[in-house]
């Protein structure tokens, strides 16, 4: 006896696949297009859409009002609100929007379509990109951290409290931090040699240590940077010292005229009986001067200097 199959093919209609459309007014005269699903009121409700002149709005809804994943395409700039919707109020999601010299990406909670509680704000621009992370308030960083990296190498990091800049840190220059000065001793004194004469010009020699390789610098107050001359930097490299580029040139004006380097960092440099890590330092391009100027003095909690005594005392705390 042959068994005979019998092959029920059922169609269901599918809530999501809704094709009704209903012209929906606007209080200021415009009107918008939906299409998707209506409830026996005829206001939308399920998945659909409404095209609107300025905007498209896709989603789940519920009496007439976004609730659930949904999404605002503005048509002018293209820019999209996107996630989880409460009565036409996005309360978290993303908003992104991208043209020929910017892009910002923000990712978080919302209120009133604005960025607003917790979130993490991305802007790209030609020089720059900036990434904010912490509570927003009207769009803006009220509390948390901004960092700021330009294509030049240089990185600002503020700390960001009640939507005003409280400290800032750049990775170009020299800041005290106990943590990066080793040493048992509460201060170490430094002699320096002098060479010259007042009548020929004086200048103040200091020695130091670059990974145990040795070298000397011109102590100068009168200067901000610290620098390593060329032909210095060119041995301590061929000895074995290491380093990390910041990938950023500039320009000072110093002993000879105008100059232009490149920064890096340095991981340590012994002086007297310290060990001082995490030196910004500038590698001169173009002359041979090593000068030891106040952003290296900045490193310590505190700097005295006897011209007399041809010596400098460093404090490792403030």
């Amino acid at each position: 006896m042959k068994k005979i199959y019998i092959l029920f093919i059922i169609t269901y209609s599918m809530h999501s696949q809704c094709t009704d459309e209903k012209i929906i007014p606007f209080r200021d005269g415009s009107s918008g297009i939906y299409t998707g699903c209506l409830d026996d009121f005829g206001n939308p409700s399920g998945k659909g859409v409404l095209k609107t002149d300025i905007s498209r709005i896709e989603g789940l809804w519920q009496s007439g009002k976004l609730n659930g994943k949904g999404k605002i395409i503005y048509l002018e700039d293209n820019s999209i609100l996107d996630g989880l919707w409460v009565n036409d109020n996005l309360i978290n999601g993303t908003y992104y929007r991208k043209n020929e010299t910017i892009q910002v990406t923000y990712e978080g909670e919302f209120e009133n379509q604005k960025f607003q509680g917790l979130g993490v704000l991305k802007i790209i621009e030609p020089d720059r990109t900036t990434l904010k992370e912490g509570a927003f308030i009207n769009n803006d960083l009220f509390q948390g951290e901004e960092i700021v990296s330009f294509t030049n190498g240089l990185k600002i990091t503020s700390n960001i409290d009640r939507g005003k800049s409280v400290k800032q840190i750049r990775n170009d220059v020299n800041y005290y931090d106990l943590n990066d000065v080793e040493g048992d001793e509460s201060f170490s004194i430094i002699k320096i040699r002098k060479e010259g004469t007042e009548n020929e010009g004086v200048s103040f020699v200091i020695e130091m240590e670059i990974e145990g390789i040795k070298g000397e610098w011109i102590f100068d107050t009168g200067a901000q940077s610290f620098s390593i001359g060329q032909r210095m930097f060119k041995r301590l490299v061929s000895q074995g010292v290491t380093y990390r580029d910041l990938k950023r040139t500039i320009k000072t004006l110093g002993v000879g005229g105008e100059s232009s380097g490149r920064l890096i960092i340095l991981d340590n440099i012994k002086i007297g009986n310290y060990t001082v890590n995490n030196v910004k330092a500038e590698i001169s391009n173009d002359n041979n001067y090593s000068l030891m100027g106040v952003s290296f003095l900045n490193k310590f909690g505190d700097v005295e200097w006897s011209m007399k005594k041809n010596q400098i005392i460093l404090y490792k705390e403030r």
